[in-house]
């Protein structure tokens, strides 16, 4: 009954009306390219890098605009110029934090851009030891593609023993500055902590994402109004039929259910849901970090119609601070998930306080998520 009530609460909240605001770049860095043009990618649209609705137009005296109608009363962004390689960093070609807004702040706001990462110092990688790319790019028969795969060794991998994996969306964001676009979540630094101090072992395979194609892959679903999406079922095929054997071929691995976890963040989320839910037979662990459920509503549809065939553990998470939408789409999410037999023992569902959409938070609950499915 209160989890009921706290749905009914947000669903009245997240009544919003829609409102119009213009972002404006009045600072560029010198070595911008006259010729590259600048995009917003935001949690509004997936973290498009690259996305034609988000264009910021030159206003004739090195300025740029860009005018959007929002439904929500906040989100995170960033600017690009059509990839995460040549996303806005600090001035001294460091990662800085998502920008922020709120409807609080007004209706025109002025943007000052630092830097680019392609344009800046080249940084020092700050991945550990341990971690590792697969030498060659793997095949992604089912859509034509390549993707670049690195991965985490734990301390005693030497030891001949196998261990559980932990397959990962967003792979440059999991263990280096340097590949990130907004931070690290500092996976291979926590995971030594967990062996150093819990004796906890595991390999990690960070799958990098598609860039361009990162919305597509990550929902099976197309999404109309962004005229996204749409290439999940592939993406997850690749992974149960082609990733998952290559991995457990060349590597000591221990490859059955109890011992395969999917994660991932936002986008990354909400692939990693519909693979658990559609594969529940290859991974028997699952965290979705701050999915993106608002995409389609049959992420709620896949949910409510599931029925488990074997229980798996699940650990999802979002942050108040990520807007009252996404906490109700979390909640909603919880109830379907327990009205289909996941208890306490199962399913573990946290609203952070002060949690944004961004790698600082999610590396935060990195551990504990961990924890909780390895029954640490």
């Amino acid at each position: 009954m209160k989890r009921l009530f706290i749905l009914l609460t947000f669903s009245c909240l997240i009544q919003l009306v829609s409102s119009q605001v213009t972002f404006t770049i009045n600072s560029n860095p010198i070595k911008t390219p006259n010729k590259d043009t600048l995009f917003m990618a935001s949690s509004l649209n997936g973290w498009n890098p690259c996305d034609k609705n988000f264009v910021f137009k030159p206003m004739g005296n090195g300025n740029y605009s860009l005018t959007i109608t929002s439904k929500v009363d906040s989100f995170e962004y960033k600017i690009s110029r059509g990839n995460w390689k040549n996303v806005e960093v600090g001035s001294a070609g460091n990662d800085i934090k998502n920008r922020f807004y709120s409807s609080t702040q007004g209706e025109n706001l002025d943007l000052k851009v630092q830097g680019w990462k392609d344009l800046s110092a080249k940084q020092k990688s700050t991945a550990t030891k341990g971690v590792n790319f697969i030498p060659t790019n793997i095949e992604i028969p089912q859509l034509n593609r390549k993707r670049t795969i690195r991965m985490y060794f734990p301390p005693n991998y030497s030891s001949g023993k196998r261990f559980p994996v932990i397959y990962m969306q967003d792979g440059q964001n999991l263990f280096d500055d340097v590949t990130s676009f907004s931070g690290e979540w500092k996976v291979d630094e926590i995971l030594d902590s967990l062996y150093k101090y819990n004796g906890f072992s595991c390999i990690v395979v960070g799958i990098y994402n598609g860039e361009k194609n990162r919305i597509n892959e990550y929902s099976p679903w197309l999404n109309d109004s962004l005229n996204a999406g749409g290439d999940g079922d592939k993406y997850a095929s690749f992974i149960v039929k082609n990733l998952k054997p290559f991995i457990d071929d060349h590597y000591r691995t221990l490859s059955d259910r109890e011992n395969t976890a999917i994660m991932g963040s936002s986008m990354g989320g909400l692939i990693s849901l519909y693979m658990a839910l559609e594969y529940p037979e290859v991974f028997g662990k699952a965290g979705f970090f701050s999915p993106s459920l608002w995409f389609s509503p049959k992420a709620f549809e896949l949910i409510q119609n599931y029925k488990q065939k074997k229980f798996q553990r699940f650990y999802l998470l979002s942050g108040a601070k990520e807007g009252e939408k996404t906490i109700y789409n979390t909640l909603k999410a919880d109830s379907l998930l327990r009205s289909n037999g996941f208890d306490e023992n199962y399913l573990r569902c946290k609203i952070s306080k002060d949690g944004q959409h961004n790698e600082e938070f999610w590396s935060r609950e990195f551990g504990d998520a961990v924890r909780y499915l390895f029954n640490l």
